[in-house]
C-alpha cells in the first residue's frame, strides 16, 4: 500500500473567479492542469493549439499562443522549479497544483506539496483576427481558384500573401534592407494587408509599401514580432507542410512544470494535451490523465482526501470505476482498504438510499427527518436486517454530514445496548496495515474454550509468573523466562480486548498498540536475548512448504522391531517448489499412488522462522515505529501473516501452559493443543525392500494445501497425504501420511506464493481453490488405512488418467513454445508456405501435406477431441468425487475463510466467520461488520484478486460447542 503523503499548508479559503469557472480549485497533476489550460478559452468555442514562441519564449518565461485565437500565454514559475529539486510527490515527481486564480487575463496555481507558483498572463493577439478573416474573403486559398474566377481582383492566394507578409516582417528583425525593398515592390497591395501594416508604422506612398524607418524603437520591434508569430500560426493553419519546423511548449513545460509521470504501460510519458483522447471522467476528479499508473492514482487519491475530506467519497468513487475498468488489483486493494476504515463511495451512497426505500428518488431531496423515520419503520418490521439499515443510515449520515442522523444511529435508550449491537459482533479499527491481525484475533475471539482461558487469567499480567516461575517446552525446546513473561503481558492485553469485544457499547474499538506490537514482532525480533540465535520461539512449529508439505510438527522416534529404527530432528523441513511437476516428472513406481508434483526432501535439520526482515537499527527505535515497521512488511505477505498466527499462538501456548485443562479422563493438557493439534503418522516404505516399513509420529496444528488450477479442497489434502517420494538418509523412500488423532479445530492454509522459475520472481497464485460446507476425513484416517488401500489405488489410477489426458489436450489446445492451439500453428504454417511458394523456395507438396495436417486436427479438435478428453476427463473427476461418498462419520463443518485481496507483497484481509447460532455468514472487515450470503464466501474467484488462503473447520458434532460467533453481553 502507499504510503500517506506529507502533511499540507491551509488551502485557500477562496478562489478569485470572478469572470470565468473553467479550472477547479481541486488538486491536480501538471499534465490535468495544462488539459485544462487548453481548454479554457473564455467566450470561444475551440481547444487551444499552442505553439512556442519563437522570439519571445526566455529561460525567465514559457511563452506560447494559440493558433486558432492567436491569444498569448505568458507563464512564470516562482520559484522557477526544476523537477529534479522538487519535494513532491510520492515515488513520482509530480506537483499537485492548486488554481488560485482565474480571469481573463490570467491564471494562477500552487503546488500544495511544495512552494512552486505557477502565474500565466493571458494576453490578447496585437492583430485582431478580423482582419486576417477579411483577408481570407479577398484572396482564395488557391492560386488556380484565383485565376479561374475573374471576380476576385487579386490573383495572390492566400497562403503566398502571408507567406509574403512574414518575409516582410522578418526582414526588418533582421535589417536586410535591400531584401526589403524588393519583397515590399513586389507585394501586391489590398486595403486589408494595407490596414495591417499600417498598424505596423508602415507606409504606402505611390502605391509602394514603404517600411517604417530605422531604427525602431522597442516598442515597434516588439509589435513586428507580435505580428510575424501571429502570421505564422495563420500559415500553420492554411499549409501543414509548414509546421513541420514549429514548436510544441511541452517538451520544456515538463521541465518547467514536471508533466513526465509514470505511464500504465511504459516507464515514463511525457504528457500532449493535444494528444487525441479525452480525460476518463475518473481520472478527471483526480486531477489525473488516462494513462498515469495504479501508483500515480493512489497519490492523488490520499492528497485528495487528505485536502477535502468531504470530497472522499468522489474520490474513491473514481478510484472503484479506474479499478473495474483497468481490472487492477492495487485499486481494489485500495477500495477494500479504504472501506474497511470507513469511507465508502457514491454507489454505497446510492445502495444506502435503496436500502432504505428511498433510491428512486433523489435522495438529497428526502429530510433527515423522514430518513430516520423510515429507518425505525423497517427496524420495527424487519428486526433480523437492523445492521443492514444500521449500516446504510450510517453512510447517509456521513455522506450528508448530518450530526442528527449520526446521533441517531449510535445512540441508544439509557443503560440499556440497542438490540442490533447484541445481534452483531465487535469490529477493530485499523491502526496501520493490521487488518490481517485484526482477522485473526477476532478468529480467536469465537473459540469459546480460548476466549474463556484468556478471561481467566490474572488481569494484573503477571499470572504469578515471578513466585511459581517453572521452565516449560514447547515444541521440543525450552522456553526462557523472559519468552514466558513476554508471552504472559501479550494474554493479559488479550483479555482486555477481549473484555472490551463482549462488554463495548461501540460498533467497534481499537487494539492495544502493545497487542499489535506483541502480536507482529516476535520475542527474537524483540528481545536482545535472540538477536543472535539461531532459533526462534516458533522454530518447532513452522515448516517451509512445497506442494504436499505437512504443518507445524514435532517428532519422535519410533522403533517397529526392524534392523532401522527412524530417527529425525524435532522439525522436518520440505523445500518448497513453487510449480508443479509434468506428468513426465513421476518418480514414484507405478504400484504407489503418489500425486504428480510432490517431491519431498527429509533433511533433517530444523528451519528457522526469523519474522519479517527487519533493518539494522530496528532495535533502537521506539515501540510505535516497530509496530509500523513490522506492520508494513506484513502487509499482504502471507509467507510472514503465517509466522504471525504461529507467533501469537506460541504465546498462547506460553502463557496459558500453567493453567490447568482436562480432558474427558481427567488428565491435564494445554489447552492450545487440545483445541488445535492433531496427530500424523507417517509410514515409510524402503524402495529397496518394500516389506520394510517405518514410522513416524508427528502433531500438526495446520494442514498445507498448494492453490492450483482445476484443483477442489479434496484434491489439496490428497496431495497431502497420498505416497509420495522423499529423501531419507541419502536414500528414496516412500511416505505415506494417516491421520491418527483429529483436532477439534482444524486450520487449512491455502499455499499461493509460489516461486516462478523462468523469472525467478515470486508471485501469488490467484487459482480458484473450490470448498465445501463440509469436508469427510474418513478417508485419511489411520483406522481405515488398511481398509481403503485398494480405494486409494484406483483414485491414483484415475488422477494419472486424468493428468495424461489433460497433458494431451493442453498440446492440442496450446503448443508450450508459441503459446498458440495447434490448429493455429498449422494454419500460420500453411500460410508461410503459400509465401514461400511465390518465390519457388518450397515445393506445393509440402503445402498439400500441411494443409491436411491441419484439417485433421482441425477435425479431431472439432469433433472427436471433446467426447476423447473432455467428457472422459470430466468422467474420471465425477468418479473420484463419489469414489468415498460413502465415508461421512468424521465430518467437519466450515467455520471461517480467511481473504487475501491483493498480490504476493502487498494487499488487505478480512475474515468470513460463520454464526452457527443465527444460521448466518458475517464479514468482518476491521471496523465493519456486516452479514452477507452464503454465495459470497463460497463464489469462484477466478479472475480476481480476492480469494481464500486459510480454511477453519470445526468437528460437526460439536460445532456449537466450540464456537461461538457472537457474544456480547449488556453488563
Amino acid at each position: 500500500m502507499s504510503q500517506n503523503p506529507p502533511p499540507l499548508p491551509p488551502r485557500p479559503n477562496n478562489m478569485d473567479t470572478s469572470e470565468h469557472m473553467e479550472f477547479s480549485a481541486l488538486g491536480k497533476t501538471p499534465p490535468a492542469w495544462l488539459h485544462d489550460l487548453i481548454r479554457y478559452n473564455p467566450g470561444e468555442d475551440h481547444q487551444h493549439e499552442f505553439y512556442l514562441s519563437i522570439e519571445f519564449d526566455n529561460d525567465v518565461e514559457t511563452v506560447f499562443l494559440c493558433q486558432e485565437c492567436h491569444y498569448w500565454f505568458f507563464l512564470t514559475t516562482t520559484p522557477n522549479a526544476i523537477m529534479e529539486q522538487s519535494n513532491c510527490g510520492f515515488e513520482n515527481t509530480l506537483h499537485h497544483l492548486h488554481t488560485t486564480t482565474t480571469t481573463k487575463t490570467s491564471i494562477s496555481a500552487k503546488c500544495c506539496v511544495c512552494n512552486l507558483a505557477v502565474n500565466i498572463e493571458i494576453k490578447e493577439p496585437f492583430i485582431d483576427l478580423r482582419l486576417f478573416n477579411d483577408l481570407g474573403k479577398l484572396r482564395k486559398h488557391s492560386y488556380a481558384n484565383a485565376i479561374k474566377h475573374a471576380e476576385f481582383e487579386y490573383k495572390t492566394n492566400l497562403i503566398d500573401t502571408i507567406e509574403s507578409m512574414i518575409k516582410i516582417l522578418s526582414n526588418i528583425i533582421d535589417e536586410d534592407l535591400q531584401t526589403l525593398e524588393f519583397n515590399c515592390n513586389n507585394f501586391e497591395m489590398d486595403k486589408v494587408s494595407q490596414a495591417l501594416f499600417e498598424k505596423l508604422g508602415f507606409k504606402l506612398i505611390d502605391d509602394s509599401l514603404n517600411p517604417p524607418d530605422f531604427p525602431l524603437s522597442d516598442d515597434e520591434k516588439r509589435n513586428i514580432k507580435l505580428t510575424r508569430e501571429e502570421l505564422l500560426m495563420i500559415s500553420y493553419k492554411l499549409n501543414k507542410y509548414s509546421k513541420y519546423s514549429a514548436k510544441k511548449p511541452y517538451e520544456k513545460l515538463n521541465n518547467v512544470l514536471g508533466t513526465s509521470y509514470k505511464a500504465l504501460f511504459a516507464d515514463c510519458s511525457n504528457f500532449d494535451p493535444e494528444s487525441g483522447y479525452s480525460l476518463h471522467s475518473s481520472c478527471f476528479i483526480l486531477g489525473c490523465v488516462p494513462d498515469m499508473d495504479d501508483q500515480t492514482l493512489i497519490w492523488a487519491y490520499n492528497l485528495g482526501v487528505q485536502e477535502v475530506p468531504e470530497k472522499a467519497p468522489e474520490y474513491l468513487q473514481a478510484i472503484y470505476e479506474m479499478s473495474k475498468e483497468r481490472k487492477s488489483e492495487a485499486l481494489e486493494e485500495l477500495v477494500a482498504v479504504e472501506k474497511s476504515k470507513g469511507r465508502f463511495h457514491e454507489e454505497d451512497i446510492k445502495e444506502a438510499y435503496k436500502c432504505l426505500n428511498v433510491g428512486d428518488v433523489d435522495g438529497s431531496t428526502v429530510s433527515d427527518e423522514f430518513l430516520i423515520d423510515t429507518y425505525s419503520v423497517l427496524n420495527t418490521d424487519n428486526p433480523s436486517s437492523r445492521a443492514k439499515y444500521r449500516e446504510a443510515l450510517n453512510i447517509i449520515g456521513k455522506a450528508r454530514n448530518s450530526t442528527k442522523i449520526l446521533r441517531s444511529v449510535n445512540e441508544g435508550p439509557v443503560n440499556e445496548m440497542p438490540d442490533y449491537l447484541l445481534e452483531m459482533p465487535v469490529g477493530l479499527d485499523n491502526i496501520g496495515n493490521t487488518c490481517y491481525l485484526n482477522s485473526l484475533l477476532q478468529y480467536y475471539f469465537t473459540i469459546r474454550q480460548l476466549r474463556t482461558a484468556v478471561l481467566a487469567t490474572d488481569s494484573s499480567g503477571s499470572n504469578g509468573y515471578e513466585l511459581d516461575w517453572q521452565s516449560i517446552t514447547i515444541g521440543h525446546r525450552k522456553v526462557s523466562k523472559s519468552e514466558v513473561k513476554r508471552a504472559k503481558q501479550f494474554v493479559n492485553l488479550l483479555r482486555g480486548l477481549f473484555v472490551n469485544l463482549i462488554h463495548t457499547t461501540q460498533r467497534s474499538i481499537s487494539p492495544d498498540i502493545d497487542l499489535a506490537y506483541l502480536a507482529l514482532v516476535n520475542a527474537k525480533n524483540d528481545d536482545d536475548e535472540y538477536k543472535d540465535t539461531s532459533k526462534s520461539p516458533m522454530d518447532d512449529n513452522k515448516m517451509a512448504i512445497d506442494d504436499s508439505s505437512p504443518g507445524p510438527s514435532s517428532s519422535k522416534t519410533v522403533d517397529n522391531g526392524n534392523s532401522d529404527i527412524y530417527t529425525v530432528s524435532e522439525e522436518v523441513t520440505v523445500e518448497i517448489e513453487g510449480t508443479a511437476l509434468s506428468v513426465d516428472d513421476r518418480i514414484v513406481p507405478d504400484h504407489f499412488y503418489n500425486e504428480s508434483n510432490t517431491s519431498h526432501s527429509l533433511k533433517g535439520k530444523e528451519k528457522e522462522n526469523t519474522g519479517p526482515e527487519l533493518s539494522s537499527d530496528f532495535y533502537n527505535t521506539s515501540k510505535e515505529d516497530k509496530l509500523r515497521a513490522a506492520s508494513e512488511m506484513l502487509l499482504g505477505r502471507q509467507q510472514d501473516v503465517t509466522e504471525c498466527m504461529d507467533n501469537v499462538m506460541f504465546q498462547l501456548e506460553a502463557a496459558l501452559k500453567s493453567l490447568p485443562m482436562t480432558d474427558e479422563n481427567g488428565d491435564e493438557q494445554n489447552i492450545i493443543k487440545s483445541l488445535f493439534y492433531g496427530q500424523t503418522r507417517q509410514i515409510l516404505h524402503k524402495k529397496q525392500n518394500s516389506g520394510e516399513l517405518l514410522t513416524k509420529e508427528e502433531s500438526f496444528n495446520h494442514l498445507i494445501v498448494v492453490a492450483a488450477d482445476g484443483r477442489d479442497l479434496y484434491d489439496g489434502l490428497d496431495v497431502y497425504f497420498d505416497a509420495s517420494l522423499v529423501d531419507y538418509d541419502g536414500t528414496q523412500v516412500i511416505r505415506e501420511v494417516t491421520i491418527t488423532k483429529i483436532p477439534p479445530i482444524l486450520q487449512i492454509h491455502v499455499q499461493r506464493v509460489q516461486f516462478d522459475r523462468s523469472t525467478s520472481n515470486i508471485y501469488k497464485s490467484n487459482a480458484f481453490l473450490r470448498f465445501d460446507k463440509v469436508i469427510y476425513l474418513d478417508r485419511y484416517l489411520d483406522k481405515n488405512y488398511e481398509l481403503l488401500k485398494q480405494r486409494r489405488q484406483e483414485a491414483h489410477n484415475w488422477k494419472q488418467d486424468i493428468d495424461r489426458l489433460q497433458a494431451e489436450l493442453n498440446d492440442y489446445e496450446q503448443d508450450k513454445t508459441t503459446r498458440l492451439s495447434k490448429v493455429d500453428l498449422l494454419k500460420l504454417t500453411a500460410d508461410f508456405i503459400h509465401d514461400e511458394m511465390k518465390n519457388d523456395i518450397i515445393d506445393e507438396n509440402s503445402l498439400v501435406a500441411v494443409e491436411q495436417e491441419s484439417n485433421l486436427v482441425k477435425e479431431e479438435s472439432e469433433g472427436r477431441l471433446q467426447l476423447k478428453y473432455h467428457n472422459k476427463i470430466s468422467q474420471l473427476k465425477s468418479q473420484l468425487s463419489q469414489h468415498y461418498q460413502d465415508l461421512q462419520e468424521c465430518a467437519y463443518r466450515l467455520h471461517a475463510v480467511f481473504i487475501h485481496s491483493g498480490q504476493a507483497n502487498f494487499g488487505h484481509y478480512w475474515i468470513y466467520i460463520f454464526d452457527f447460532e443465527k444460521d448466518r455468514w458475517l464479514k468482518f472487515n476491521d471496523s465493519y461488520i456486516t452479514e452477507v450470503v452464503d454465495h459470497e464466501v463460497f463464489a469462484d474467484t477466478t479472475g480476481s484478486s480476492a480469494n481464500p488462503y486459510c480454511m477453519v473447520y470445526v468437528r460437526a458434532q460439536e460445532a456449537k460447542e466450540l464456537v461461538e460467533t457472537v457474544c456480547r453481553q449488556t453488563n
